[in-house]
């Protein structure tokens, strides 16, 4: 007996394609040659629904219906926290970060630094083809979330969400994979340790969340799209713990103070990612790092002149 499908398709064989749109909702057209992403761990819900119950009531036990009163797609993916490789360079996965409510300060042969806005908010468009079929995600906004954890690779979350479009069959991209530098790991010789004020401590794991509200709009007008309405980021780290004459987290949590915080990823020039965030903790909890007592905080990201509070920057 045959198969009933004779060439099943491949989830591994994908290609996601991801442009700055010039006009929001307007398909921005990436193409596989220049506007590929090197994008790792992979989950996407082509066909994210809301929905509203009907509530027909029947002389017997059932489902009463369901209207659809909302269809999105939500793709999530990581990308390696490196720099373009060249100082004053633009990473190839920038208009991510339009999309997530950053806007781009360049410094020609030095730096290209990501800092917050909360209004004039972009947007991308994201192609998705899964063996031989295309995916289009037009208006997406974003969060982003980045974890570095000791041995670890550095890593940024992307989780964007769009209104649904029909998926199209069509063939995948050919893609130029040119650009990508390879990241370097977690590690004493690559990764600078935590520095709280003027105090520096070594950690195990830090991880930030920017927070972004995604608000799915649909409203008689009309209005439609995914818009980015609030931010709440949230933060930790998990730090070898000194005296209290050096580091004293529970004074500084309790006076809430705002402390700068920074670390940088890489050692190569034009490949480091600088984060900078300032933050109060509100939280200290004891933990173990190989046995050695550390402390876990919990971090608030707080702005202090405004949209100040992460700021990304590759160097």
């Amino acid at each position: 007996m045959a198969n009933v499908v004779a060439n099943p398709r491949f989830w591994k064989k994908k290609a996601i394609l991801i442009k700055r749109e010039v006009t929001v909702g307007v398909d921005a057209e990436p193409t596989g040659a220049a506007n590929w992403i090197e994008a790792r761990n992979v989950t996407f819900q082509p066909f994210d629904v809301e929905t509203a119950d009907r509530n027909i009531e029947a002389p017997y036990m059932g489902n009463g219906g369901k209207l659809i009163t909302g269809k999105y797609s939500t793709l999530s993916f990581e990308l390696a926290l490196v720099g373009p490789g060249v100082p004053g360079g633009v990473p190839k996965f920038a208009p991510l970060l339009f999309a997530a409510a950053f806007a781009e300060t360049l410094t020609e042969d030095t730096a290209a630094a990501y800092s917050l806005v909360s209004s004039n908010i972009e947007s991308v468009t994201a192609y998705i083809n899964i063996d031989q079929v295309t995916h289009k995600m037009v208006g997406c906004r974003c969060n982003v979330a980045l974890t570095m954890s000791a041995k670890g690779i550095p890593l940024l979350r992307i989780e964007m969400q769009s209104i649904y479009t029909v998926p199209v069959a069509e063939a995948p991209p050919v893609v130029d994979r040119e650009g990508w530098p390879i990241e370097q790991p977690v590690t004493a010789a690559t990764t600078s340790g935590m520095v709280f004020g003027a105090t520096t401590l070594a950690y195990s794991t830090f991880e930030l969340n920017l927070g972004n509200q995604l608000a799915r709009i649909d409203l008689p007008g009309p209005q439609v799209e995914v818009a980015i309405t609030d931010r709440k980021p949230t933060g930790s780290v998990t730090v070898l713990a000194p005296g209290l004459g050096v580091f004293d987290p529970f004074a500084l949590a309790t006076a809430g103070t705002v402390v700068d915080v920074t670390t940088t990823q890489d050692s190569r020039i034009g490949h480091k990612a600088k984060v900078d965030a300032k933050v109060r903790i509100i939280g200290v909890e004891y933990d173990r790092i190989e046995e050695m007592l550390a402390y876990k905080l919990t971090l608030e990201p707080t702005p202090v002149a405004g949209n100040d509070e992460i700021t990304l920057t590759y160097l």
